[in-house]
């Protein structure tokens, strides 16, 4: 009788450790310096980076695979709760990193993702055709970058010092040389 109930007890844990829902949002690593987006479901997760969006496909409990396809690593995510998950390469030793969430309201999809990302890459060009003002253009690429992985308030706070910069080095401050990377109202408001 005791063999049955830790049986049962054992499966009643398995099971329950395998329906940890992940709650979509960003998430941050312990040191601050790394920020991405995940996207959760049932049995995947879509994690989106600045230069590239992955989606992980359930494996085993709560254990998701992506293989990079150009270098052919399976990188892991383990949802150990909710709200925190580990990163690692599977089969390496000391690999894991732990991520935790740090926002939910508004987080970027993956049309927002692709949108602005491509918008970055379009400054990013303009930076080495108008050398002049490259500089004035890599703010406009980094704002388009944020906008890009960044949920509304994180956004709203890089834009803001990113305006401030620009109008640093812009002769008409009235005006936002990159109005579809810096809305209108967060250029306005900065100093």
């Amino acid at each position: 009788m005791r063999t049955l109930l830790f049986v049962m007890l054992v499966c009643a844990t398995t099971f329950v450790r395998a329906q940890i829902k992940l709650i979509s949002g960003q998430y941050t690593t312990e040191d601050g310096y790394y920020t991405v987006t995940i996207n959760y479901n049932q049995n995947s997760l879509t994690l989106i980076e600045p230069n590239l969006t992955s989606t992980y496909n359930r494996v085993e409990g709560n254990i998701f695979s992506y293989v990079h396809q150009r270098n052919n690593v399976d990188y892991r995510i383990e949802v150990i709760n909710p709200s925190t998950i580990q990163t690692f390469k599977q089969g390496v030793a000391n690999s894991r990193h732990t991520i935790k969430l740090t926002s939910t309201s508004n987080v970027a999809s993956s049309e927002q993702f692709k949108t602005y990302y491509a918008m970055a890459e379009r400054y990013k060009a303009k930076m080495l055709t108008d050398k002049k003002d490259a500089q004035l253009w890599s703010f406009c690429a980094a704002a388009a970058m944020a906008r890009s992985t960044m949920n509304d308030e994180g956004f709203k706070n890089y834009a803001t010092k990113v305006s401030s910069s620009i109008k640093l080095i812009t002769i008409n401050k009235a005006k936002c040389p990159c109005e579809d990377a810096i809305p209108t109202d967060i250029w306005n408001k900065a100093n």
